[in-house]
């Protein structure tokens, strides 16, 4: 039976044959491309986690993680792709020029979402109209440390020693707008005091150790050098103190109370990814923070499983941009 006249998108259509308004209303929905990306299936093909840190590093054993859980939920392959530089914006810029088709995803840190004029950043792209938030996988606390050669063995011994001193001290940092460089910013407002920003490579550990610079807010890969004698440590950056050395005060505890400076780690897709991809992707996230095996793998590395949804990661961007 001929479909009624009413029903025709296309009125000078009537009276095709239905192979022709098959045909046609194929090349229709192919030239809305939201609508043909709804119509197939996904993911038939392997998938790209940009990972903009280096291989080695904290947030590349996370990205690597989240690949694997990700190959097993989704059924397809999740390649990870290292692209270090610029405090994480040139990996997360490539995604944010990526078609948003969910074959691209980057685990970024928040110094390359909420880049903040104070401390720098200016970003190469807006990350709230360029990227969809997905989930928010983990919060990675700091530790303050330094050399064995600083006569400070307490964050306040280290505060006045840096008063005594007319020069101050040095603190470094991983990079423009990274929590490093946050932790040692606050900390110098927070105490008032004139300290020297070095901004380094993704580990200054070396010139900490080195004497060559005086402190650094460092992850928890410090920790083996705190333990064989080659740093010490003073405080941690969190609210809370810090699982895997308890023992550590916070440095709102050591006299700065509401001291807060957490990285934090988030996946995002591209602009113009389908909303029922996202979700699907917010999804395979939950699941994979959810699991033993990612979560002993986050809190051996000193971070805090989170496994938020997509609307929770939005507002955390939007309540970090005012």
């Amino acid at each position: 039976m001929p479909m009624p006249s009413t029903a025709l998108p296309f009125p000078r259509l009537r009276g095709l044959p239905g192979r022709a308004w098959l045909a046609v209303a194929m090349l229709w929905c192919s030239a809305v491309p939201g609508l043909a990306l709804a119509q197939q299936a996904w993911p038939v093909r392997p998938m790209h986690l940009v990972v903009p840190f280096a291989a080695g590093t904290a947030p590349d054993a996370i990205g690597r993680a989240l690949a694997e859980s990700f190959t097993q939920s989704l059924g397809v392959p999740v390649v990870v792709e290292n692209l270090p530089g610029a405090g994480g914006t040139i990996g997360v810029g490539r995604v944010a020029k990526a078609p948003g088709d969910g074959y691209m995803l980057v685990l970024s840190g928040d110094a390359a979402i909420v880049g903040d004029a104070r401390f720098g950043v200016k970003l190469p792209y807006d990350p709230t109209t360029e990227l969809v938030p997905v989930s928010q996988v983990a919060v990675s606390p700091s530790i303050l440390v330094v050399g064995n050669d600083v006569p400070a063995r307490t964050l306040q011994e280290l505060v006045a020693l840096a008063r005594s001193r007319p020069w101050g001290l040095s603190y470094a940092s991983a990079g423009y707008g990274t929590s490093s460089h946050r932790g040692g910013e606050m900390l110098s407002r927070a105490a008032g005091l004139e300290m020297v920003h070095v901004p380094g490579s993704a580990s200054p550990l070396p010139d900490v150790v080195g004497g060559r610079v005086t402190m650094f807010f460092a992850n928890a890969a410090s920790l083996p050098l705190v333990r064989e004698g080659k740093l010490r440590a003073l405080a941690v950056s969190s609210r809370e103190r810090l699982a895997l050395a308890p023992e550590l005060p916070t440095v709102a505890e050591s006299g700065y109370p509401g001291f807060e400076a957490v990285a934090w780690f988030a996946l995002f897709a591209p602009r113009g990814t389908p909303p029922e991809i996202v979700a699907r992707l917010e999804v395979a996230a939950r699941h994979a923070v959810a699991g033993p095996a990612m979560r002993e793998r986050l809190q051996g590395m000193g971070a805090i499983p989170v496994g938020g949804d997509a609307a929770a990661l939005a507002g955390l961007i939007a309540a970090a941009a005012r």
